[in-house]
């Protein structure tokens, strides 16, 4: 049998602790994302309801509005978010192409 040498077991230790990393950071973003994403909307929601009820709206105007308004606010935040992780991917596909 061969012995893993100790250079080899300290390797494979900082890629299960680089591995471990992009998982709590992946499970991180993604839990921020949907906090962001269901705070946004409740407030939105929230405010219109509350403007419907101070203006006596029947069709509830301002919660639909609040609605669409939060999706908006919703996708932008997601697109700051992930501006760092989708530029960084962009970068390194131009420099491929660029090179060959």
């Amino acid at each position: 049998m061969q012995e893993e040498s100790p250079k080899n077991k300290e390797s494979q230790a900082e890629k299960n602790r680089r591995t471990n990393r992009e998982v709590f950071y992946a499970l991180g973003l993604v839990s921020k994302l949907g906090v962001s994403v269901a705070i946004i909307a409740a407030g939105f929601v929230w405010a219109g309801i509350k403007l419907d009820q101070m203006f006596v709206n029947k069709y509830h105007i301002f919660m639909i509005m609040g609605f669409v308004l939060s999706i908006v606010v919703s996708v932008y935040d997601i697109y700051y978010l992930l501006e760092p992780i989708i530029g960084s991917e962009k970068r390194k596909t131009f420099l491929k192409r660029k090179k060959k």
